[in-house]
């Protein structure tokens, strides 16, 4: 069977690596790479790019990540942060309306602020308290405005089992207590780690059936970092004891960045209308032993 062309921004980081690699065989994946001379904030560079490919679907999962440099640009529309994922976001939506392609935008949890002490579903309201989450809400915005075909994607903390040029919070706790150093991590606050393998299935499915909307495209367990960080300790068989609790209004007491309280995510939306069920945390934790053993 003939493979599918898509194409995707950011396919070469710790996500998009992954996804193409899985996806291999089921998807011939175009990179429309900066390295190539595409430029994401260039409207005639995004608009070159979509107009000679011959697929009809685009993954756009490039976006400015670094939250502690979003955070120093607080409000500042020409800095990279806003220009990448909000005027980037809009090249790549208005040029999948100008070419009639569907479009997968990916979105993050920091859309929303932490208040909600249950799982946020798809249709709570947003409502960001740093930079980087508004830059991404307003991002989706530029999606929907857009009226091109789309689906928008939240995902959140994602791991995987390698990839050297960046680590992800899985990896570096596994790290550091390798290394017999301390860990300090939150235990009054709460997120949803996802395995980006599952990500992976995720995709083929959307890209399957093309569905409109938001999905929460995240792991199966919310849980506090240090709940996660004393699992990983056991699930890889290191030091639970060098994992130590801080509280949340303490690190924003010494100055930390602004950082939200409970940003549990539900994906049940995504198994009940899309078929997908994503792993628990120990699930996945125990499938990165597998593929670390194996």
């Amino acid at each position: 069977m003939k493979k599918k062309p898509i194409a995707g921004t950011g396919l070469t980081g710790l996500i998009g690596s992954r996804l193409t690699e899985l996806t291999s065989d089921d998807f011939d994946w175009l990179p429309l790479r900066h390295t190539d001379g595409f430029d994401i904030t260039s409207v005639d560079k995004v608009d070159k790019a979509i107009t000679s490919f011959n697929g009809e679907a685009v993954l756009h999962l490039a976006a400015f990540t670094d939250l502690n440099a979003a955070n120093k640009e607080q409000g500042d529309k020409n800095g990279p942060c806003y220009r990448i994922n909000v005027l980037g976001t809009r090249n790549m939506a208005q040029a999948c309306q100008k070419y009639g392609k569907y479009l997968i935008h990916v979105s993050t949890d920091a859309v929303f602020g932490g208040e909600k002490q249950s799982a946020y579903t798809e249709g709570d309201e947003p409502s960001p308290i740093e930079w980087y989450g508004q830059t991404k809400l307003w991002a989706e915005e530029e999606v929907l405005v857009s009226g091109c075909r789309a689906v928008i994607v939240r995902f959140a903390y994602p791991f995987r089992t390698k990839f050297e040029p960046k680590k992800d919070f899985v990896r570096k706790i596994i790290d550091q207590l390798k290394q017999e150093e301390k860990i300090i991590m939150f235990d009054d606050t709460v997120f949803t780690p996802t395995f980006i393998d599952d990500i992976s299935e995720a995709m083929k499915v959307i890209l399957a059936k093309k569905p409109a909307g938001i999905f929460n495209v995240v792991g199966s367990t919310s849980l506090s970092p240090f709940t996660a960080a004393c699992q990983v300790a056991r699930s890889f068989g290191l030091d639970e004891t060098l994992v130590k609790k801080q509280k949340l209004d303490d690190y924003l007491a010494s100055g930390g960045r602004p950082y939200p309280r409970y940003v549990g995510l539900s994906n049940a939306r995504l198994k009940r209308e899309l078929g997908v069920s994503m792993r628990t945390f120990s699930e996945a934790l125990l499938e990165m032993r597998r593929q670390l053993d194996g």
